[in-house]
């Protein structure tokens, strides 16, 4: 019998080539290869890996990385977040009706693609708010101050009431700045920048701040 077939395809291939390969695969994909063997898990399941998945997962997912502090995560963390969006769509699928399964039923598309900016239409004295993607930093806007607040990380809530909200930025506008809105149609301009927010209010009296 040839030598070759008797040869280990985890022994023979260092370490470093996995994970160069689990570089280009999905959070899934992953998965799938650690779960072949005890030698890949060993090798895959670990910070670096994962910490690549999850900054893919944020590309793909229009998510804002400060969302997640990456470097103070354990692999366990990385993991659960990277896995996050298949997670969603097991439960979506799980959840759904037979109709939805059926051969004749219509296909759903999106209304849009993931995007890195968006508009929110400011109510008059209602103001404004905004969830930025990834689900940790909250935008509101009342007419008189903006203010970015980290909601903390998901899912890591140690009590029923979950976390507490904490001010990271804050922004006051002298009275009368935006005449309440009342002189025509305002927007809450958000755009993600990689690490950083871009917040453009336009004023309703062709001002922008």
């Amino acid at each position: 019998m040839p030598s070759w077939q008797f040869l280990s395809v985890t022994d023979e291939t260092p370490n470093d080539l996995w994970m160069e390969i689990a570089a280009l695969l999905e959070p899934l994909d992953i998965l799938a290869l650690q779960s072949t063997c005890r030698a890949l898990n060993q090798a895959l399941y670990r910070k670096s890996v994962w910490a690549v998945a999850l900054r893919q997962v944020c590309r793909e997912h229009c998510l804002f990385l400060p969302t997640y502090p990456i470097e103070k995560m354990d692999t366990r963390q990385l993991f659960i977040a990277a896995m996050g969006p298949d997670r969603f769509k097991s439960l979506i699928e799980g959840a759904g009706s037979f109709a939805a399964h059926a051969d004749d039923a219509p296909a759903l598309n999106p209304a849009h693609g993931p995007f890195a900016s968006h508009q929110v239409a400011v109510l008059g004295k209602r103001g404004a708010s905004y969830l930025v993607p990834g689900g940790r930093f909250l935008l509101t806007f009342d007419c008189k101050a903006l203010t970015l607040w980290d909601l903390g990380l998901v899912g890591s809530a140690k009590d029923i009431n979950g976390p507490q909200p904490r001010g990271m930025a804050h922004v006051d506008f002298p009275p009368g700045t935006f005449v309440e809105f009342e002189t025509g149609y305002s927007l809450l301009d958000v755009a993600m920048r990689q690490d950083s927010l871009r917040v453009v209010v336009s004023g309703g009296s062709e001002r922008v701040t």
